[in-house]
C-alpha cells in the first residue's frame, strides 16, 4: 500500500469515527484567558515563568477521562502536549521547560496514552513547533512571538541551524 492509499485510509477512519475529545490544555490554563495569552498580552518569558512555578495539576485525571469518553460513545481523543509557549506536558530530552521539572514532576502524556489505550481508544497529539520559550526562536519583527515589539530583541540573531 502505497502513501496515499495509507493516508485515505487514516482520513477513512476519521471521518466515520466523527467523534471525538480534543483536551487542549497547558501552562496557559493558569491565568484562563486562552492558550494565546503569552503572545496577546505580550508577556515576557520571565513574567510567564510564575505559571511553570505554580503548574500542578491535581485534578488531572485521564483515567477517568477516558472512560467517561468511552462512555460518551467517543472514538479518540487529541491532547495538546507542547503549545506555542514551548511548555511540555511529556519528559522530553531536549529542554527543561516540561510538566517532570514542575510540581507536578510526572510525565502527563504518558498518563494520557495509557489511560486512552486502555479504553480501546485511539489517541492523538498536538505538537506545536513554534516555541516562545526558546532562546533561538525569532523575537522582534516575529507576527506572533510575545516579544515582537520589544526593541530589546531588535537585534537579537537567532541562531537557526
Amino acid at each position: 500500500m502505497g502513501r496515499y492509499e495509507e493516508r485515505q485510509k487514516r482520513t477513512e477512519w476519521f471521518r466515520e469515527a466523527r467523534f471525538g475529545m480534543f483536551i487542549h490544555w497547558g501552562l496557559y490554563a493558569i491565568p484562563a484567558r486562552g492558550e494565546w495569552v503569552k503572545s496577546t498580552e505580550k508577556i515576557s518569558t520571565e513574567d510567564y515563568q510564575q505559571y511553570f512555578e505554580e503548574f500542578n495539576p491535581v485534578r488531572y485525571n485521564p483515567r477517568e477521562w477516558a472512560k467517561l469518553a468511552k462512555e460518551a460513545g467517543m472514538k479518540y481523543a487529541v491532547l495538546t502536549t507542547k503549545h506555542h509557549d514551548g511548555f511540555c506536558l511529556f519528559d522530553s530530552a531536549y529542554t527543561d521547560y516540561k510538566s517532570t521539572n514542575t510540581k507536578c514532576g510526572r510525565d502527563l502524556v504518558k498518563e494520557y496514552v495509557e489511560a486512552f489505550r486502555a479504553e480501546g481508544l485511539k489517541v492523538g497529539f498536538y505538537y506545536s513547533l513554534l516555541d516562545w520559550h526558546h532562546p533561538d526562536y525569532p523575537h522582534y519583527g516575529d507576527r506572533q512571538h510575545p516579544m515582537r515589539d520589544n526593541e530589546a530583541y531588535k537585534d537579537t540573531q537567532a541562531q537557526l541551524g
